[in-house]
C-alpha cells in the first residue's frame, strides 16, 4: 500500500509540474523559456530590469558602453556582449535602455548597432525616455527594416522595476502590443497603452516635466523656510503629510533639507534637465506655451551650468542659494 500511495504522489507531482510547463509556454500564445532578449544599457533601471527578467526565466543578453556594470549581472545568468549588434543577435526582443536621443541613435543604428543584427519580425521595445520627434524617426527606420516598434517608456524607481512594478507608457500598433505582452508583463504591474507610436513619449515627457516643476517649487519651499530659520525635518514632515504633496517632492526634499546630494540617487540633474528639455521641444512642435514649465526648465538648465549634473535632482536647489 505504502508503494502505491508513493507512486500515486510522484505521479501527480508529475503531472502539476507538466500542467505548470505548459501554461508557462503556451502563456499569451509565446513560450516563455524559449524567449531570448537582448539588452541595451545596464544603468540603474535597466539593471533592475534585466534581474527581473532572469528571475523569470528569460535569457538576456547585455550590452553596456561600461562593460564593469554588466559583471554583477553576469553572476546572475545574463550573457555579455561586446557590441549592441552582439546583443541583438538571434534574439525575438531587443529592450533599449538609453540616456538621450544621441545614444540611442549610437546603439540601434551606429556601427555595429542593433538593427543591423536583428531578425526580422523582432521587437524592439524603446524605454529610454527620449524626443517625440527621434522616437518617430527611429520607429520609421525600424519598422522599415522589418522589425516592429514598441514606445515603451516607465515610470518608476529601480525598486520598484526589480520587483515587478514597473508602468509601461506605451504608443504601439495593437498586434504588436499583444506580440510584446508576455516579456513586458513579466516585469511590470501596469501597461498603459495610450495610443499609436510617439503617444507613450508624449505623456512620459510631460509627465517628466511636472516632476521638474513639483520639484523646482520644492527647492523654493527649501529655500526660503531654511533663509528664515525654520527647523528642516519639520518641514520635510510637514510636506510629505500635506495636501500639496507630491512624490517628486518627498523624495527630493530629504537631501535639500541635509545638502547631500551625493547619496541615494534615483535621478540625476542632468537626466530631469534633458526629459523637460525633450518636453519643451514637444511643446513648441504643438505650438503650445508653457511658461511654468519653461522657468522650471531654465532651473535645472542652471544647475547642470553650475555643475551639479550628476548629482540628485535636490540639487537643483543651490541654483536658489546662489552656490
Amino acid at each position: 500500500m505504502a508503494a502505491l500511495f508513493l507512486k500515486l504522489v510522484l505521479s501527480f507531482k508529475h503531472l502539476i509540474t507538466r500542467v505548470w510547463t505548459t501554461t508557462q509556454q503556451t502563456k499569451n500564445g509565446y513560450g516563455l523559456m524559449a524567449l531570448k532578449i537582448g539588452f541595451l544599457g545596464a544603468g540603474r533601471m535597466a539593471s533592475a530590469m534585466i534581474s527581473r527578467l532572469l528571475e523569470q526565466g528569460y535569457q538576456v543578453k547585455v550590452w553596456n558602453r561600461s562593460a564593469a556594470k554588466i559583471t554583477p549581472l553576469v553572476a546572475k545568468g545574463a550573457i555579455a556582449c561586446t557590441s549592441p549588434g552582439e546583443a541583438a543577435n538571434d534574439v525575438d526582443a531587443v529592450i533599449s535602455f538609453m540616456a538621450d536621443d544621441i545614444a540611442a541613435e549610437t546603439v540601434w543604428l551606429g556601427d555595429n548597432g542593433a538593427l543591423g543584427a536583428m531578425t526580422p519580425g523582432a521587437l524592439a521595445i524603446e524605454c529610454s525616455t527620449l524626443s517625440h520627434g527621434f522616437v518617430v524617426e527611429l520607429s520609421t527606420k525600424i519598422m522599415t527594416a522589418g522589425c516592429l516598434y514598441i514606445d515603451a517608456p516607465v515610470t518608476a524607481v529601480p525598486a520598484q522595476v526589480a520587483v515587478g512594478e514597473t508602468m509601461f507608457l506605451v504608443g504601439a500598433d495593437d498586434t504588436v502590443l499583444k506580440q510584446a505582452r508576455p516579456i513586458m508583463e513579466s516585469v511590470a504591474n501596469r501597461i498603459v497603452h495610450f495610443g499609436p507610436i510617439g503617444s507613450g513619449t508624449i505623456y512620459k515627457l510631460m509627465n517628466n516635466l511636472l516632476g521638474a516643476v513639483h520639484i523646482a517649487a520644492a527647492a523654493e519651499l527649501v529655500a526660503v523656510a531654511q533663509k528664515a530659520g525654520l527647523d528642516g525635518n519639520l518641514v520635510a514632515e510637514t510636506f510629505a503629510n500635506g495636501a500639496v504633496a507630491s512624490r517628486a517632492g518627498v523624495m527630493t526634499i530629504p537631501g535639500m533639507i541635509s545638502g547631500n546630494h551625493n547619496e541615494g540617487i534615483h535621478f540625476t540633474t542632468a537626466l530631469r534637465a534633458k526629459d523637460a528639455g525633450y518636453a519643451m521641444w514637444l511643446a513648441n512642435e504643438l505650438g503650445v506655451d508653457l511658461p511654468v514649465g519653461r522657468s522650471a526648465t531654465e532651473m535645472f538648465d542652471r544647475a547642470i551650468e553650475a555643475g551639479f549634473g550628476d548629482l540628485a535632482q535636490s540639487a537643483v536647489l543651490e541654483t536658489i542659494r546662489g552656490r
